[in-house]
């Protein structure tokens, strides 16, 4: 939702001239093109004009002769920026956007036009001179969420010439010889100790790398705990491997040490001594630390007030939280109570930061960005709106239809309490008050004995054991012609997931982390066709996604021709897939027919074709009748 691009709104500027003056000017100009204006302001005005046109190419070059009069001109290179993202030329579209951060660093759009140009590729050479904007980028709060970004940060991350040599070492056996070069060296790339602090390191490389690392530190901590250059380093590792959730393989030697260094830490609090940080952070890139009876004696510096924080005392803030949050009903059905303890012991998804909207949109507006098809139009949603969320995890969801929707209340529910208190945290971290948390199963709902205007499940029914009964559930909580936006796996799209699953069946895994550790690392070394869509994915890089993605307890997948006729049953009509541009835009290519769009038939022949299309889930919003 917050990736939209909407040239009526993009293509604003506070300095524009009065109407009719600008009028005079663009009369001028399509009398004679040719015509040398004095004012850059008069060229702005006539490439805003050839920008609404669609006139791209003309629009650019028109901006530019602004920028050659004035070359600190910064709302042209923006407009340049949005042009060249609309038409899909993300890279330029970076450099442009690079160029005006450049020029103005707070300029706040460009860091969101930044953010969704990095999120739609890769990078294939070294580009130093856009470390330092994107460095700003993930320092700035509630502006990108960072794993939308880490892929394509990574590829250029492993441009850097210094990286790439590090990274041919990474299976030699000697490597150890060099190691603490190699942490000075990676301490040195700011923008790789800011993503490990930020989201999981999404890329085999630089993870057998890192794995090798922490085993060095733990293996040799006496002779290395007194080297400044490594503690910054050992700060972002020990980060890292909370988000990931200790994913990272682990040899004998390793747990022997662990051991040892556990005994070593408790034998010197007892004696009222405070442990070096950096056996801490050691520790902490091994275990969680809360989990240690000790762990709230220990302060560590000042310096170290994020590690703190995320290592320790946010478990017991959400501790806290959990014990205010209400339950609708104790859960009864056992796939429903499976489902819970899953999320109890892996709460779904683990983010650090998010993406928020600073400007509420009223549902309206969001119906037409969405162009989504209404069979009752009369529907007033410009009022406060009540909302539901059926099954918000973590609250990411949630969060980010708080400050989405204007004039908005939601009610968000999930099984899992330890996911709920995470949202709570995250909720009151960000000042948001239009939230509020409760313990409740969908099946449940009906003793809320309240309808909604909007109902959003992503990502849920699919869980439970008859996705038709909570489907009938949440619409029987619907007001007549409400909205609401369900996510279902796709049979086609998930294949390989199938066969992994299939895999972990007839191994007999159960879901104890070393049984999915040892699982993974086998992926990691098999590589067989199917495991290759598995590796590419972020939900591979950390512990509790990984679980999600091929170790859930229950799972139900959809096709096509399944949802329409769910929606059939339910009588529910059909408003629009929620697809990224670049699907939409090859649909149509293919169907071009004003309605074609809303046609469940052609959606399924288009998938049959592009099976990718819904791999990571079918979105889409219905609407009661």
């Amino acid at each position: 939702m917050n990736h939209l691009v909407e040239k009526k709104n993009l293509l604003k500027v506070d300095n524009i001239s009065k109407k009719e003056k600008s009028e005079n000017i663009i009369k001028n100009f399509q009398k004679n093109p040719l015509y040398e204006f004095t004012s850059p302001e008069d060229y702005f005005n006539i490439a805003l004009t050839l920008t609404k046109k669609n006139k791209f190419d003309e629009a650019i070059n028109i901006f530019k002769k602004a920028i050659l009069l004035k070359p600190d001109y910064v709302e042209a290179y923006f407009n340049i920026g949005v042009i060249l993202y609309s038409t899909g030329k993300y890279l330029f579209a970076i450099e442009v956007f690079n160029k005006v951060i450049s020029l103005n660093p707070n300029y706040t759009s460009a860091y969101n036009y930044l953010a969704i140009s990095i999120s739609k590729g890769s990078f294939l050479e070294t580009k130093p001179h856009l470390h330092s904007s994107i460095l700003q980028l993930l320092q700035k709060k509630n502006i990108v969420n960072p794993a939308s970004i880490a892929k394509a940060v990574i590829s250029l991350i492993k441009c850097d010439p210094v990286i790439k040599d590090i990274l041919k070492l990474k299976d030699n056996p000697n490597l150890d010889d060099s190691l603490i070069n190699i942490i000075s060296n990676l301490s040195d790339n700011k923008l790789l100790i800011e993503l490990m602090c930020l989201t999981p390191i999404i890329d085999l490389d630089l993870e057998k790398l890192l794995t090798r690392i922490r085993s060095f530190i733990l293996l040799n901590i006496d002779k290395i705990q007194n080297k400044n250059e490594i503690i910054e380093f050992q700060s972002a590792l020990a980060l890292q491997c909370f988000i990931n959730e200790f994913l990272y393989e682990e040899s004998e030697l390793e747990t022997q040490s662990l051991k040892i260094l556990e005994q070593s830490i408790e034998l010197l609090i007892s004696e009222g001594k405070k442990p070096d940080p950096f056996i801490i952070l050691c520790l902490g890139s091994y275990k969680p630390l809360y989990s240690y009876k000790w762990s709230q004696l220990i302060s560590l510096p000042g310096q170290y007030e994020k590690v703190s924080k995320t290592l320790i005392n946010d478990f017991f803030t959400e501790k806290t939280l959990s014990s205010e949050i209400p339950t609708l009903q104790e859960v009864t059905d056992k796939i429903s109570y499976d489902v819970r303890q899953q999320y109890e012991e892996n709460p779904y998804p683990k983010w650090t930061s998010i993406k928020l909207n600073p400007e509420p949109i009223p549902f309206d507006e969001i119906i037409k960005r969405f162009r989504l098809k209404l069979i009752n139009n009369k529907i007033d949603m410009s009022a406060s709106l009540n909302v539901l969320i059926a099954g918000c995890g973590t609250g990411r969801q949630s969060i980010d239809i708080a400050t989405n929707y204007k004039n908005s209340k939601i009610i968000a529910i999930d099984l899992s309490l330890r996911s709920l208190a995470y949202a709570k945290r995250k909720t009151q971290e960000l000042g948001i008050t239009n939230i509020r948390y409760m313990q409740a199963n969908i099946l449940d709902l009906g003793k809320l004995g309240q309808q909604f205007d909007i109902i959003e499940c992503g990502g849920v029914l699919h869980h439970m054991k008859s996705p038709m009964a909570g489907w009938q559930v949440l619409k029987d909580c619907l007001k007549p012609g409400g909205l609401m936006r369900i996510g279902l796996y796709s049979d086609i799209g998930r294949q390989y997931v199938v066969k992994t699953r299939s895999e972990i069946v007839q191994l007999g895994l159960d879901t104890k982390k070393s049984q999915i550790q040892a699982f993974r690392n086998n992926v990691i070394k098999l590589q067989k066709s199917h495991h290759h869509d598995l590796i590419k994915i972020s939900d591979f890089y950390d512990l509790s996604s990984f679980r999600d993605l091929v170790f859930h307890v229950q799972e139900h997948r959809f096709n096509i021709t399944q949802i329409k006729e769910c929606l059939s049953q339910l009588d529910l009509s059909f408003c629009g897939f929620m697809n990224n541009d670049e699907i939409n835009r090859r649909f149509k290519l293919e169907n071009n027919n004003n309605d074609d769009e809303y046609n469940l038939d052609k959606w399924k022949l288009f998938e049959e074709e592009n099976i990718n299309t819904f791999s990571a889930m079918y979105q889409f919003w219905c609407q009661k009748r």
